[in-house]
């Protein structure tokens, strides 16, 4: 009987704090700071390091590639973004500040997980098999054009809310300005 009430006591401590809301610091490190896991999404940026991926040096024999570095690298990237996003979905929250924060988290890698998997991969393949430097950039552009706009808008709301949210819960935090 005293195993059985013990168990069931566990049990319950268990259950009540997988229930709590984290801390504001853990908090903030996972909806706000998380999105430096994506600060390199700019085709600008990501393409270009797509690209460094397959540079092979003919008089370094240990650059020689396997033929599918920029696929890794991109394949990395998404497995990080589904583990921030599974991390933050997981987060529990009581007041309204850290839910709009949450939802707004959540909406900007989920804006950026699809252009991994279709647009980016897509760029990786033609990085590794030393596609044409036109059908590139016709994917970047297609990148910069038709999902930038609202990702950078997506990202200004989430640090306008953790900014706010810092503030509010006192975080030093250094913004970088």
């Amino acid at each position: 009987m005293k195993h059985l009430l013990f168990v069931i006591f566990m049990s319950a401590s268990l259950f009540f704090t997988a229930c709590q809301a984290p801390s504001p610091e853990n908090f903030f490190g996972k909806v706000v700071l998380n999105t430096n896991l994506i600060a390199d999404f700019a085709p600008d940026r990501f393409g270009k390091r797509l690209e460094q991926e397959t540079v092979e040096f003919a008089d370094i024999p240990a650059s020689k590639n396997a033929g599918d570095e920029a696929q890794k690298s991109v394949d990395i990237k998404i497995q990080t973004v589904e583990k921030a996003l599974k991390d933050i979905n997981a987060l529990n929250v009581s007041d309204d500040d850290a839910k709009a924060l949450k939802e707004k988290s959540i909406a900007l890698f989920e804006k950026v997980l699809p252009v991994y998997k279709n647009e980016y991969t897509a760029y990786a393949k033609l990085c590794d098999t030393k596609g044409s430097a036109e059908e590139k950039q016709a994917l970047l552009q297609k990148i910069q054009q038709d999902y930038m706009p609202g990702i950078d808008k997506t990202f200004d709301e989430v640090y306008v809310l953790g900014k706010a949210y810092a503030e509010k819960h006192n975080l030093n935090v250094n913004w970088g300005n």
